[in-house]
Order: C-alpha cells, then structure tokens, then sequence
C-alpha cells in the first residue's frame, strides 16, 4: 500500500507542477470567470512577475517529484550498483 501512496504522490507532484509551469501563460489564465468580478485580482493575476512566480512554483513541484522519484527508486534497489 506504500507503495502505491509513493506513486501516487510523485505523479501528483509531477501534474500540479506541470500545471503551474504551464497555466500562467495560458489563455485559460487571462479569461478566468473568477478574475472578472474583481479587476483589481484581474491586474495582480496578469502581472509578469505572478506568473512567473507560479511558474517557479511549479518548477519545485516537479524538482519535488524527482527528488520522490529517486528516493523510490533507491527503495526499490534500481539504483546504480556499480557505485557500490
């Protein structure tokens, strides 16, 4: 059951993170239904810098899943052993 909590886990990280690279830049992110009942949210949402903010957001994300990937890896013994 660890086991699949694990995978579970590194492909959530890898999904949010992948999202949060690539959302930003979007035309979903310039026509949120949410962003236009406040334009004062509408003009933070669209600054360069929030969105690239987000974007490193999901930069770690990803870095996160990799680092997940490798310790689960290193469970498994699929490491290099020539190192050894």
């Amino acid at each position: 059951m660890n086991r699949i909590l694990a995978v579970a886990f590194i492909l959530f990280c890898f999904e949010i993170g992948l999202f949060l690279m690539f959302a930003p830049w979007s035309a979903f992110w310039e026509h949120n239904f949410l962003l236009s009942f406040s334009p004062g949210l509408k003009a933070f949402a669209l600054n360069n810098f929030v969105r690239g903010a987000v974007s490193g957001l999901g930069l770690i994300d990803c870095l996160l899943g990799l680092s997940e990937l490798h310790r689960f890896w290193k469970s498994l013994g699929f490491t290099n052993r020539a190192s050894e």
